[in-house]
């Protein structure tokens, strides 16, 4: 039985448009050349930034143990696939170091200009003169900006002025990944700067009161950024919790990624530095 080419494209670009998870499983093989598995976290956190996207959550933080597909699912891949719904989009991204933030800068632009993805949008470009690392937009309107926690983001914003507010939809977000890394954790000033800066420069960053904040990091102190935004009287923020083990202590115990960490893995692994893995590993 032969298929019609063109009518493969069409029903492949309706459901990546329709279907986040399927987008998520299409480009990832299509950029890193392997199939990505899904386990229960990741319809998760799937299912948490569906919320993000159709305005039922405005604030999102994710925390969830690392190297567990937080960075490739809610920042390079939920990106491409916000600028497939709007590619007038506004997103400002945040991460402790500037390279990390502009390799996944250069991750999202990677999927963009794709074969792939040209192939299914191929009305959707990055703007030729406006394609660096740290900000580039598309040639619809869209804008990109990466930098580090503490870098400076003067003169951009984040998310359309008329987003939701006048019934237009997602029109982009600021996505923080990870603002401060473990071995800053302990240091009282470095801990604090990255606090300091959510009132001091980003607050002042959301192009409207509509625009959403997505977090996703892993505990590394009671008092680190995810610390201080439970706390913020002003923002109210949707807290998922991620543990490595789930029901921990009970006859339920199961590992979160059993294909990533198996249960007898992070008994080890808790067993050498409890502090450390209630923290990064448990949330705590």
């Amino acid at each position: 039985m032969s298929i019609n080419p063109a009518l493969l494209v069409e029903r492949t670009r309706q459901r990546c448009e329709q279907d986040f998870e399927f987008f998520v499983r299409y480009f990832f093989k299509a950029v890193k050349g392997s199939k990505f598995v899904f386990s229960d976290h990741h319809h998760q956190i799937c299912a948490a930034l569906m919320d993000v996207y159709h305005g039922r959550t405005t604030h999102l933080i994710i925390n969830m143990p690392p190297r567990y597909s937080k960075t490739e699912i809610a920042v390079k891949l939920f990106t491409a696939w916000c600028y497939v719904k709007n590619p007038r989009c506004e997103f400002i991204h945040l991460s402790y170091a500037d390279i990390l933030a502009l390799d996944n800068s250069e991750a999202i632009k990677s999927v963009i200009k794709s074969e792939e993805f040209a192939q299914l949008w191929p009305e959707l470009s990055i703007k030729a003169n406006k394609d660096s690392k740290k900000a580039w937009g598309t040639e619809q309107g869209g804008v990109f900006y990466a930098t580090s926690a503490g870098g400076p983001i003067t003169g951009f914003g984040a998310g359309k002025i008329d987003d939701f507010t006048n019934g237009n939809g997602f029109g982009g977000a600021i996505i923080i990944d990870d603002p401060l890394k473990p071995d800053d954790a302990y240091s009282d000033p470095k801990r604090q700067g990255v606090n300091r800066r959510w009132d001091e420069t980003i607050k002042s960053r959301f192009n409207s009161t509509k625009t959403p904040c997505i977090v996703i990091m892993q505990r590394i102190h009671e008092d680190d950024f995810c610390g201080y935004l439970l706390k913020d009287e002003e923002y109210k923020f949707r807290h998922l919790v991620l543990e490595a083990i789930v029901d921990e202590g009970t006859d339920r115990e199961r590992a979160l990624w059993p294909a990533k960490h198996s249960l007898e893995a992070l008994h080890a692994m808790r067993s050498k530095n409890s502090y450390m893995f209630a923290a990064q590993m448990q949330q705590r």
